[in-house]
């Protein structure tokens, strides 16, 4: 009776949330909170930083979020650069998700792409979510190292993080992007004044309530476009942490510098889901 009752469930559903829930009784083998990149160590070269953000249907997001976990041992498998995946909490569109991917170079991800196209298992994927997707953008960003390193952070540092944060409860992220105005000079200007009030600006965070993650500049997309990720532990952290920069004088000069360069300024607080390497 109880398995005649479920079936009967499953037929009345429509077809994602259908294979959604079948997908939800499927054991995934990367189903522990310890999943990791496929990176064996960290890479020493910059490579390229895919961001994708999708716009699911209003309704589906569980539904297409269940999809993906159920084949988040396929996407690792296929792709070792796999390095986060988030949902819009506040800022933007709540039914937004948004994962990251570094690549060598863009033969690697030509190379790595062409290979999920032609596996079984990711095209039944794809198959399986395209009717939860209103709209797909991939934008390619290279890493802003000068800006990172005097913050304290390793080339690729997002790379280590995805390694390490598996076993680590999950975290609140503050995607900033900057669009800056035309020409060949605002982003290197904009690096430079980074590079020198970075340093007073986590000074200031005394209890270490914020972490950087990554900065980076547009390669593909919407040139001049600067983004920055940072972690915190809570949503109001990320005030506490702003608050605390506002006394960091070279901070407050680095921005009084950037300021007239920019045209236009988002933010928007993101959650991991639980397929996320970063956490």
């Amino acid at each position: 009776l109880e398995h005649h009752t479920s079936q009967h469930r499953l037929a009345r559903m429509s077809p994602l949330r259908r294979l959604a829930a079948l997908a939800a009784r499927t054991p995934s083998s990367c189903a522990t909170k310890s999943f990791r990149t496929g990176y064996a160590t960290t890479p020493s070269t910059p490579g390229i930083y895919e961001f994708r953000t999708y716009d699911i249907q209003p309704g589906a997001l569980g539904d297409y979020l269940a999809l993906c976990d159920a084949s988040r041992a396929t996407r690792q498998r296929l792709n070792p650069g796999f390095l986060g995946f988030f949902q819009t909490e506040t800022g933007g569109d709540v039914n937004r998700v948004t994962h990251v991917y570094r690549y060598e170079n863009y033969d690697e991800r030509d190379r790595v792409r062409g290979v999920m196209a032609r596996d079984a298992e990711w095209v039944n994927f794809l198959r399986e979510s395209k009717s939860a997707l209103r709209s797909q953008t991939s934008e390619i960003f290279l890493e802003a190292a000068k800006a990172t390193t005097a913050a304290g952070l390793g080339v690729n540092d997002m790379v280590r993080r995805a390694a390490q944060d598996g076993a680590r409860a999950p975290g609140v992220f503050e995607l900033r992007r900057y669009q800056l105005e035309l020409g060949y000079n605002p982003i290197p200007k904009l690096i430079d004044h980074l590079a020198s009030g970075l340093p007073s600006k986590i000074q200031s965070d005394k209890d270490k309530k914020g972490e950087l993650c990554g900065m980076f500049y547009s390669d593909v997309g919407k040139l001049n476009q600067f983004v920055e990720l940072w972690r915190y532990d809570s949503y109001q952290d990320h005030i506490r942490v702003r608050e605390a920069a506002r006394g960091a004088s070279a901070w407050r000069a680095a921005i009084g510098e950037i300021a007239p360069m920019v045209q236009m300024f988002d933010t928007q607080l993101l959650k991991p889901v639980g397929l996320s390497p970063i956490q």
